[in-house]
């Protein structure tokens, strides 16, 4: 019997030496499992990182191709011809309106050198200059009853807001401009348009002068 005992406990210990052994085997089957496993999303992060910034450079390079061919094509964008011709022509006129304001308040502030209430209408004239519109020629007829004003115009369309302006100014109050004159003068970079005024009394005050 004793001798059986001894062959169990012989077995037993072997059975514990075979489990420690494949105990074992199993932990180093599983750290190097997770160390693949480690290598392996390392890799695949590293792939997508180089074609992220394959990528990147990519975009960089069209990016600067594009501003190449933006700024070649915006040297390329020779500027518009000017008028020398038109731009001596708006120079007198800018001349001519300045001259005409110095006078216009001049005499809008000096009673005694306006008679007849002319004053007034120079300084409703004065008050109603602005930039693209210039006045040559003012005349008065009949005490300042009737008027023709001529000018220029660099748009036609500020001639209607010229008179609504005008309408409200004490000296223009009622005044009805019967015949209206418009002749236009083009060039290469744009256009003048000559512009009259007349109330009816005006022509016959021209036929008689």
């Amino acid at each position: 019997m004793g001798g059986v005992a001894q062959q169990i406990n012989l077995y037993r210990d072997k059975e514990r030496s075979h489990a420690a052994d494949a105990g074992a085997r199993l932990l180093l089957v599983t750290v190097i499992g997770s160390v693949l496993v480690l290598v392996l999303i390392a890799l695949v992060g590293e792939i997508y990182l180089h074609e992220l910034t394959g990528d990147r450079v990519q975009v960089a390079e069209r990016l600067q191709r594009q501003e190449r061919a933006l700024a070649e094509f915006n040297a390329s964008l020779a500027p518009a011809p000017i008028d020398p011709h038109l731009e001596a022509e708006l120079a007198r006129l800018r001349d001519a309106q300045r001259y005409l304001n110095a006078n216009l308040v001049a005499l809008s502030g000096d009673a005694g050198v306006a008679r007849g209430g002319f004053s007034e209408v120079f300084s409703g004239l004065a008050r109603n200059t602005r930039e693209g519109i210039w006045f040559s020629q003012l005349g008065l007829y009949g005490g300042g009853a009737e008027m023709r004003l001529k000018g220029r115009t660099t748009e036609p369309a500020m001639v209607p807001r010229l008179l609504q302006s005008l309408a409200v100014e004490p000296a223009f109050a009622g005044r009805t401009f019967r015949k209206v004159n418009f002749e236009r003068h083009d060039s290469a970079t744009g256009a003048v348009v000559d512009f009259e005024l007349r109330s009816s009394a005006s022509e016959e005050g021209d036929d008689a002068g």
